[in-house]
């Protein structure tokens, strides 16, 4: 899977996003949380 990653900076949290769907995302307090969220 290919994703991208942003940082919240208001909520400084993590948001990793699929770059095939953008609805796709998953988010946490670090990347490989993000990944993670972003992965199930």
């Amino acid at each position: 899977m290919k994703y991208r990653i942003q940082l919240d900076t208001v909520t400084q949290q993590f948001i990793a996003i699929d770059v095939h769907d953008q609805q796709h995302q998953g988010m946490g307090r670090t990347i490989e949380q993000a990944v993670a969220q972003l992965e199930r």
